[in-house]
């Protein structure tokens, strides 16, 4: 296994840097995007409850805003002074953006490896067949042995390249969407709180 990743030449280093950061960045996301961590099952029926209920203390209200995103969210909500629907919708918009954006944090680079990984893969497939033809000029047609090198770094780079890019590119795309879905429902619950505390 080792001997077939140092056939790859200089070109397969950047390419298993790539790799590390990729995994890296979807175990970041995935932990990240867990549904418990941004939407918790039945949050706004709870804290609407508790509302009623006159239970909701301060600690209450902070461990519900560090435990998740939509938490944080109806933090800012029931601490924001006036309680009209157009403050209550601003307030919610402002602290929505600045979570969303975090939950893409990293989103970018990996869908910069995953353009960028096939085009290295290219580029070590192009210095291989430099290889080839440089030991061609210098071993003549009838030697096969040094073309080897070439070969192997050809194939190698470019499998390599395409081994990183396609999951790469298929959890970008699904954390992306992923990212869509929350923002779509965390405005949904939103407005479902702040219905209750205009009319309140």
């Amino acid at each position: 296994m080792s001997y077939i990743i140092l056939s790859g030449g200089f070109i397969i280093w950047p390419i298993i840097l790539l790799s590390i950061i990729s995994l890296a960045i979807v175990i970041e996301k995935s932990w990240n995007l867990a549904r418990d961590a941004v939407l918790p099952k039945d949050l706004t029926k709870d804290v609407i409850s508790q509302i009623e209920k006159k239970s909701l203390t301060n600690s209450m209200k902070e461990k519900m805003a560090s435990d998740s995103i939509q938490g944080n969210i109806f933090l800012g909500l029931m601490e924001e002074k006036l309680k009209s629907k157009t403050n209550l919708r601003l307030r919610a918009e402002e602290i929505g953006r600045f979570e969303i954006n975090r939950l893409e944090k990293f989103l970018t680079l990996l869908g910069t490896i995953a353009s960028v990984s096939p085009i290295l893969g290219l580029l070590g497939t192009v210095t291989g067949m430099i290889s080839i033809f440089s030991n061609l000029l210098v071993s003549g047609t009838n030697s096969i042995g040094p073309l080897a090198g070439g070969i192997a770094e050809a194939l190698v780079t470019t499998a390599a390249g395409l081994i990183v890019a396609i999951p790469s590119l298929i959890f970008y795309r699904s954390f992306n969407r992923t990212i869509e879905n929350y923002s779509l429902e965390l405005e949904e619950e939103s407005n479902k709180l702040i219905n209750y505390l205009s009319k309140n």
